[in-house]
């Protein structure tokens, strides 16, 4: 079977529970990684003949995507600011506004000025993979990383990601947020979070595969009371959060607002869809 062929009737079975493009941008991407060449290839040369070993693979994966299994679980990664992160299930795939939010960070926090011998501290509150904790260990060597999470599927595959650092890793620990801080950990300049926020009354909209695949308690909350790892991490931050510190936040973009007033002078900004995304304190 050629490239085109392949993007073509796996595009097909894939509509069903995809858009057209998307279907195919997924396709695509299992034929590049899978085949081990660029995206380029599918597009200059849509004859080639894909190997029969690969094409077997290639079926199998398919079959998974054709139930509804995420793409990131079918490969077992995601990429998340130039970086390769592990997911699995039990573990929540990063989406491209957690992305921005590390983004933000990076250009917000890099002009920082420290003094000699100055600790710089971030803790990724609800880290899940880790990914926004290697991102922003990438970019600030500097720095001290933690993360925590409450899930121990979360913490076993934050800890095995295999990114490359210029420094030392972050440092991860279990934790359920919604009790009292741990002992022992130090003042941040940092606190970022990217928490449960999906309100249960939410589920009709979304798909299948997010439902029947990723982890629930990483994704809702109860409608009676939605904001309630927003007000843990402002207490968290309360005994945590350096007098100068800076909080990062994504957020249910119905309740931005009632978020941000969790946290005194925040400001609610805007994600790359113009959605209400963001909580920002900067004091």
């Amino acid at each position: 079977m050629t490239y085109r062929e392949f993007i073509t009737i796996a595009s097909e079975r894939l509509e069903p529970l995809y858009p057209r493009e998307e279907a195919r941008a997924m396709v695509s991407r299992l034929l590049c990684h899978r085949l081990d060449i660029q995206p380029y290839k599918c597009i200059a040369e849509p004859q080639a003949e894909i190997p029969k070993a690969a094409m077997e693979n290639l079926s199998a994966d398919l079959d998974q995507l054709a139930e509804g299994r995420p793409i990131q679980y079918v490969l077992g990664f995601t990429e998340f600011c130039g970086h390769r992160i592990r997911v699995k299930e039990g573990v929540l795939i990063p989406r491209p506004e957690t992305e921005e939010l590390a983004g933000r960070i990076i250009d917000e926090c890099g002009s920082i000025e420290l003094e000699e011998d100055q600790e710089f501290n971030i803790l990724d509150m609800c880290t899940g993979s880790g990914c926004i904790a290697y991102s922003l260990a990438a970019e600030f060597p500097a720095a001290q990383i933690y993360g925590c999470d409450i899930s121990d599927d979360a913490l076993k595959i934050a800890c095995k990601q295999r990114v490359k650092l210029p420094a030392g890793r972050p440092v991860f620990f279990q934790a359920d947020i919604l009790q009292a801080p741990p002992a022992g950990l130090p003042q941040f300049d940092v606190i970022v979070s990217n928490p449960p926020y999906v309100r249960e009354s939410e589920k009709a909209a979304m798909r299948s595969n997010v439902l029947d695949y990723e982890p629930s308690t990483a994704l809702f909350v109860p409608d009676d009371d939605p904001l309630l790892f927003y007000r843990a991490i402002a207490f968290w931050a309360s005994v945590l959060l350096k007098p100068h510190g800076r909080i990062y936040l994504e957020v249910n973009e119905a309740l931005a607002k009632e978020t941000a007033s969790l946290f005194g002078d925040a400001a609610v900004l805007k994600d790359f869809n113009g959605k209400d995304r963001f909580v920002v304190l900067a004091r």
